[in-house]
């Protein structure tokens, strides 16, 4: 399965220079996951995981709360902490579509981006994005739209709901804004037409907006 992988040229991974990427490919773990497929294969310790394809949520233990993370096909998750010199936490992955995860040893990972200047450029320019997004993160609505998301689970064919919706002041606890923020969220994105409700429960008719409102 391993010679099937496509990495995109604008990924970290695909970055690499082809002989440094089919090592990393050859000493890492190939995961294949179908959508709504579940797997505990990211254990705590010194290992990063890529998305080569599809989307996943990544579910991990962190100061005694479950955090929840949505990643898609050119993300990673692990590779903070390998930088950092420290064992990654233990992750569980819910495919949220149809996936392709390459489970790396973060050792030979780190060696395998130093290795490559375009991958180094790549990496440089991920932690500048996310840098970025860490910045906005403090807009109210986009607070509520990544709890959304992160409530939002698969209903019927290639749907997505949430149900039952939570009260304003619920989910305005949740993501730590007004209720009238949360209030203001929701009536926006039923005004896009990225959300229909339908009582008691929130209807995401474009799942793929909402993602990129809540970056």
């Amino acid at each position: 399965m391993r010679t099937e992988l496509a990495f995109d040229p604008a990924c970290l991974i695909g970055a690499m220079h082809p002989e440094t990427r089919a090592r990393l490919v050859a000493l890492s773990q190939s995961l294949s996951l179908r959508a709504g497929e579940t797997s505990n294969a990211m254990e705590a310790g010194q290992s990063v995981f890529f998305v080569v394809a599809g989307e996943v949520r990544v579910s991990s233990l962190l100061e005694g709360r479950i955090a929840f993370q949505d990643l898609a096909a050119g993300d990673e998750f692990g590779l903070l902490y390998a930088l950092g010199g420290h064992d990654a936490p233990s992750a569980s992955l819910l495919a949220l579509s149809d996936a392709e995860i390459l489970v790396s040893p973060a050792c030979t990972a780190l060696d395998c981006i130093g290795a490559s200047a375009g991958a180094a450029m790549a990496l440089a320019r991920m932690f500048a994005r996310s840098l970025e997004s860490r910045l906005s993160g403090l807009d109210p609505l986009r607070l509520v739209y990544r709890d959304l998301l992160r409530a939002a689970k698969p209903s019927g064919d290639n749907g997505w709901t949430i149900d039952p919706i939570p009260r304003h002041r619920e989910l305005a606890q949740r993501a730590g804004v007004a209720e009238e923020e949360a209030a203001s969220a929701i009536a926006n994105l039923v005004r896009l037409g990225v959300a229909r409700r339908r009582y008691p429960a929130l209807d995401i008719a474009d799942r793929e907006t909402l993602r990129r409102l809540s970056i």
